[in-house]
């Protein structure tokens, strides 16, 4: 059984849709990767999985179906979302916002894991006393998907994780997200525009144009495809 499984999905904003019928699904422990070019509609697909927009059809998360629940109760059944542009709380410092990520959480484990987050990115940890809104953007970006982890999520979405971030940033970022699918056996579905780093670290992909969706083909596959390589891969 799939961990995530979208049918026949529409989706949007107001009275647009800008997905139309979309068929999707990620399984326990996966990474999947969203290809498409702006606009195609790779952000308003994370935010119908995770109840941000208007949906219809049918999202179905470990065996149950959530299309009607409201964001809040989506994250209590095990799916955290990153969202572009970092998320996190600017007036918050590092430590609060980790907090903050483990709200629904009731167990004691809270600032174990707050320290493992800060043995798998030191500069958190250095700067666990420093407001959010103070820190460069890679450690933004940092810090959103470990608050977002501290949810201890099954399918971690992340929609452009690399935006804004140099090279070797980007590298040490991806390094970390596959490190937190193999180690934890958190399934991601990632959003990227640096196409060759998400498809070394995945499983399979999918192609979005214009909000309709082409079945998934191997990460190997999608990477090897002249026409993906053109207009994803820049060569």
């Amino acid at each position: 059984m799939s961990l995530l499984r979208l049918s026949t999905v529409y989706a949007g904003y107001r009275a647009a849709d800008v997905l139309h019928g979309i068929d999707l699904h990620v399984d326990a422990g996966e990474v999947v990767v969203i290809l498409g070019a702006n606009g195609a509609g790779k952000t308003t697909l994370l935010r119908a999985i995770s109840g941000l927009v208007r949906r219809r059809g049918s999202v179905v998360f470990d065996g149950q179906d959530i299309t009607g629940l409201p964001a809040e109760a989506i994250v209590s059944r095990g799916l955290a979302h990153v969202p572009q542009g970092r998320g996190t709380i600017a007036d918050l410092t590092v430590e609060d916002n980790l907090r903050a990520g483990a709200y629904i959480r009731s167990d004691k484990d809270v600032a174990r894991d707050m320290g493992a987050w800060y043995e798998v990115y030191p500069r958190l940890g250095e700067r666990r006393r420093q407001k959010a809104g103070l820190l460069s953007g890679g450690e933004q970006q940092m810090l959103a998907i470990a608050r977002a982890l501290m949810s201890t999520p099954r399918l971690l979405l992340c929609d452009e994780p690399s935006l804004g971030l140099s090279p070797l940033l980007t590298q040490e970022l991806f390094g970390s997200l596959e490190r937190v699918n193999t180690e934890l056996g958190t399934a991601i579905l990632v959003v990227e525009q640096n196409a060759k780093l998400a498809l070394r670290i995945a499983a399979r992909g999918y192609l979005l144009e214009t909000g309709t969706i082409a079945p998934s083909r191997p990460a190997a596959e999608l990477a090897g495809d002249d026409a993906v390589r053109a207009a994803y891969l820049g060569y």
